[in-house]
């Protein structure tokens, strides 16, 4: 259930009316490039580690779920160019979300390897 809710977050962040925008927090320019591969990162590691639990490990899933999400954050990037209201559509957007996506499977074959030694 966390994915889904980490999932419609993002959906409803990403097509929320936006303003001037927070692109320098803490003195860190473009911080909103740090956000984006965060929160995929994120979802990409919920959505793996369900169905690793649930389903078991399988390198096509994790490459699935990278395409999967990294084309979501396409289409979100496309919604905001069509919305003009406060939001743009940005390329370096779309690749920190695709980044993201990829950090959270590696997470997932970090937390599998450190698992599977538990278990042993």
């Amino acid at each position: 259930m966390l994915p889904v809710i980490w999932g419609v977050w993002i959906v409803y962040l990403s097509l929320l009316p936006g303003g001037a925008g927070i692109l320098v927090l803490f003195g860190i320019p473009h911080f909103d490039k740090i956000a984006h591969w965060g929160a995929y990162a994120v979802w990409s590691f919920l959505l793996l580690l369900a169905a690793y639990l649930n389903l078991g490990y399988s390198r096509a899933r994790m490459w699935w779920m990278v395409l999967v999400l990294a084309g979501i954050g396409c289409l979100l990037e496309f919604g905001q160019y069509y919305m003009h209201e406060g939001r743009s559509f940005e390329v370096l957007d779309m690749a920190a979300n695709g980044l993201g996506a990829v950090s959270g499977t590696l997470g997932i074959k970090i937390f599998k390897k450190y698992f599977s030694k538990k278990e042993q």
